[in-house]
């Protein structure tokens, strides 16, 4: 290992403050859908909707539920951007999660959406939620090879510092000259 560097995997600088921005973006949008939970009976008198498997739902209920999700994916986006940003190892966990949410959420936006409403739900899905989601996943694979290469690196220097001979090589690397002949 002490012949050879391997190349160093970092993640992107910009990783950290973009995910950071849309999780500010998504706080925002949560905070325009609970006005609109807010305002569900004074807009719509009727608040039952046809739901899927479900006779009728309350759209409250309906819109609410995107609320706490749009919450879950924002405090998702925030720590993965926080992570990202202070370079840390572990952001891959939250990367994947937070990927995995914007999967589901461009799954749900174009299949429950209205008719009227599909266009837009599609082209969020196509450029905004599913090249987000797959840039996490990225980012999670990223973070796991530079993890790996860490691990692998201090094991290498590990066994190294036990060996004899890795005694000796580790002294010549401090020094920079031969250690004296045995014997």
């Amino acid at each position: 290992m002490f012949g050879k560097k391997k190349r160093a995997i970092e993640l992107p600088r910009w990783a950290g403050p973009f995910y950071l921005a849309a999780g500010v973006i998504t706080l925002v949008w949560a905070g325009v859908l609970f006005t609109d939970f807010l305002n569900v009976p004074t807009r719509c008198p009727d608040t039952k909707i046809r739901c899927g498997a479900f006779l009728t739902t309350s759209l409250r209920q309906y819109t609410l539920s995107w609320v706490v999700f749009d919450i879950a994916l924002a405090t998702m986006l925030v720590v993965t951007g926080w992570l990202a940003m202070r370079r840390r190892d572990h952001v891959q966990l939250p990367a994947a999660v937070t990927g995995a949410l914007l999967f589901v959420d461009a799954w749900f936006d174009t299949m429950s959406s209205a008719r009227r409403d599909r266009p837009l739900a599609w082209a969020q899905a196509l450029f905004v939620e599913l090249p987000l989601g797959v840039l996490c996943l990225w980012i999670a694979g990223r973070a796991e090879r530079r993890r790996r290469v860490r691990l692998e690196t201090a094991l290498q220097e590990l066994d190294d510092l036990r060996s004899p001979e890795g005694s000796r090589r580790s002294d010549q690397d401090r020094t920079g000259a031969s250690p004296p002949p045995a014997g």
